[in-house]
């Protein structure tokens, strides 16, 4: 198959938590077909030389790389205005940076760490998108906002992550009603556990470790899968979806659970 050529050449991608794990991968998606991105980080979480390396190796410009917490809004302000005196138009947002207070038992629920995850892992999506409009006139095109299984199936944890995560993918949808007559196209991108840096940092190392215990290679879902996916949304193809939940799965989730596990007793041991 041959490759389509830069058709997103000239438009300029804002991918918050640009610079790992799925944020990178969606970066270089985009950069392979032309676009400028512009890529954000928390302090001491990259190393900009080599993100921008790996994002011209994948061939786009050279990218903007710019420290913003995703919860601050003058972090987010500042962010902007810099995207305003280079480029004047964000064309696409990838809404991925988020952070939620994991919880191991009762006691860890307190309606601070409650709010201050939705604070952290919600609202930033819809914070961005006022901002973008305030500063530079309009909305992005193209909206993207990464999810997950959190709201529908129970990982260790994950009980403020999965909230936070179930009212995102509500708001994407009456954002969708809403915006329809800004001609944006809002959509939400699931995925299952991927191998990340991000993950680890939340699940520990060892999670991986025993998950490959029990499943083949072929489960796991990469971040070059959600990048991809997330590419082709904004690509002009695709312009027909809109307030979708859609799952990055490799078709896995349907076949997942304890009838799979029996399936594969004998090569498992069992």
């Amino acid at each position: 198959m041959t490759h389509p050529g830069a058709i997103a050449r000239d438009r300029v991608v804002l991918i918050t938590g640009g610079t790992r794990g799925i944020g990178l991968a969606t970066a270089e998606a985009f950069a392979s077909h032309g676009a400028q991105t512009v890529l954000t980080y928390k302090w001491g979480s990259a190393d900009p030389a080599e993100v921008a390396r790996r994002v011209m190796d994948a061939g786009g410009p050279e990218p903007l790389i710019l420290r913003a917490d995703v919860a601050l809004e003058e972090d987010t302000i500042a962010l902007l205005a810099q995207v305003k005196d280079r480029f004047g138009r964000v064309d696409a947002f990838v809404s991925n940076a988020s952070e939620a207070l994991v919880v191991n038992s009762l006691d860890d629920y307190s309606a601070r760490g409650f709010l201050k995850s939705m604070q952290h892992a919600a609202w930033p999506s819809f914070g961005y998108l006022q901002a973008i409009r305030d500063t530079l006139g309009a909305y992005p095109r193209y909206v993207i906002v990464l999810s997950s299984d959190g709201p529908d199936r129970f990982t260790p944890g994950y009980d403020f992550v999965g909230a936070a995560k179930a009212a995102t993918e509500t708001l994407v949808r009456y954002l969708s009603y809403r915006l329809r007559d800004d001609g944006v196209r809002i959509n939400v991108l699931r995925s299952r556990a991927v191998k990340s840096d991000s993950f680890d940092d939340t699940f520990g190392g060892e999670f991986f470790e025993f998950l490959e215990g029990f499943v083949p290679e072929s489960w796991m879902v990469t971040p070059e899968d959600v990048g991809r996916a997330a590419f082709a949304l904004c690509s002009g193809m695709c312009d027909a979806v809109s307030g979708q939940v859609i799952m990055v799965d490799r078709g896995n989730t349907f076949a997942d659970g304890i009838s799979f596990l029996y399936e594969r007793r004998e090569a498992l041991g069992f």
